[in-house]
């Protein structure tokens, strides 16, 4: 099933110098998929969305992203295994949300400034065999590992890819796509199935304008985002998982309008939880589904409440177990505090925006993904002023990669192993 979220690809040149380090030969990998080794990729990803009727006004947008990248790993002694990833992209095209329809979620996950930025640059040491421990470092994805969907990864809305209750912290939003920015995360696993994750991210990433390749600056000032989560999934549990975030530094109180002596203070945190599980069959058909809610602190953020539910049903037709067909719906909720701010300045706000998506998901090829698709936004931007907005749009997403494996051979008893790169 092809992810809502634009693909993740990468590129690292220094990793395959290092690829040689007390390396394991391929042919004593149990599964080639996990033999360490290097592999490159390369996506673009096309976005044709036209707004029919309500919100700001009717018109058509087309957004792309265009991505290059890969990873690398190398064993380092007995179970141990160090591994790179790096990823640039290019985005350009229009927004159907901030020209068109006026919605406060995001109905496209890949409209953002246009431009070239750097995704991602890690480096990762894994350790610890069954409990399979990592630390991982660099400029990171929050939300590739924290608050990531299963099933609801199949929508093109952004709330169902990461909730708007986390997506709209900060002075310039969390360290997730399409600006990222530096930190330090650790992981583990139980033989249970329970994994554990720890993170530490730049509190403001990215340029101060939000626009350019990259910013690695750090601020005592702008602080770091803290967050834990625990997530558990089994043969018959798609995922579970637990949690929570918050800022070190101290933010601008949402109605600060109304009571002008009132100073910047702490306390931007939130909790969050999802639910994800198999429904059952219907002959070869699956059926999954999932729910997700989180909370955001109303006195610093527009959206205090979120809800999430998605369905999705796959493998409808035979022959084609990756296609699949969805419906889903994303509830915002408005703090009081922020309805109140915008009361004050003459914008009366509804108490939630509420967004639809029913989408098709194909496969034509190995290489090529279309996602038809109809979206339905009521109250956009929560505005009173904006009627309910009904949008089309088609996805398509053409993609390559390869990968090679490592080999080391002796040519003689007693040399020094040859190590190289082999399909």
């Amino acid at each position: 099933m092809m992810s809502a979220r634009p693909s993740r690809f990468w590129l690292s040149v220094a990793g395959i110098a290092m690829i040689g380090a007390s390396p394991t030969f391929a042919q004593d990998c149990e599964v080639p998929a996990d033999c360490p080794g290097l592999a490159v990729y390369g996506a673009y990803t096309g976005d044709l969305r036209r707004n029919t009727t309500g919100g700001l006004s009717t018109g058509t947008a087309y957004s792309n992203v265009l991505s290059f990248g890969a990873d690398w790993s190398a064993d380092t002694f007995k179970e141990a295994r160090l591994t790179g990833s790096a990823a640039v992209m290019y985005i350009g095209g229009d927004g159907i949300s901030g020209k068109y329809v006026g919605d406060l979620q995001g109905i496209n996950n890949i409209e953002a400034d246009a431009g070239w930025r750097l995704y991602e640059v890690w480096t990762q040491f894994d350790f610890g065999g069954a409990t399979h421990t990592t630390l991982r470092a660099g400029v990171l994805d929050l939300n590739a590992e924290f608050d990531t969907p299963e099933t609801l990864g199949l929508f093109v809305q952004s709330s169902h890819g990461i909730g708007p209750d986390l997506s709209q912290t900060g002075s310039a939003g969390p360290s997730v796509w399409p600006v990222t920015g530096l930190g330090l995360r650790a992981a583990g696993a139980t033989e249970g199935g329970l994994v554990w994750r720890l993170g530490i991210y730049d509190g403001a990433p990215g340029p101060a304008d939000g626009t350019g390749f990259t910013s690695l600056k750090v601020s005592s000032d702008e602080g770091v985002l803290g967050i834990g989560e625990l997530a558990y999934s089994s043969e018959r549990i798609n995922k579970v998982s637990l949690g929570a975030w918050g800022y070190s530094a101290k933010f601008e109180h949402i109605d600060a309008a109304l009571d002008p002596a009132a100073k910047p203070a702490k306390g931007n945190r939130g909790f969050y939880g999802l639910i994800d599980l198999p429904l059952g069959n219907a002959g070869d058909t699956q059926f999954d589904g999932a729910l997700r809610a989180g909370t955001a602190s109303a006195d610093f953020n527009p959206v205090d409440r979120y809800v999430g539910a998605g369905f999705t049903a796959s493998n409808l037709f035979p022959g084609r177990p990756d296609d699949a067909f969805g419906f889903a719906v994303a509830y915002a909720h408005m703090g009081d505090p922020y309805r109140a701010a915008q009361e004050f300045a003459g914008a009366p706000a509804t108490s939630a925006e509420v967004s639809y998506e029913l989408i098709y998901c194909t496969n034509l090829t190995p290489w090529l993904a279309l996602m038809p698709g109809v979206q339905f936004v009521q109250h956009p931007g929560a505005d009173a002023s904006l009627g309910n907005a009904w949008v089309v749009g088609l996805r398509f997403e053409v993609s390559h990669g390869d990968s090679w494996r490592l080999f080391a051979r002796q040519d003689a008893p007693g040399s020094s192993p040859v190590v190289s790169l082999v399909k």
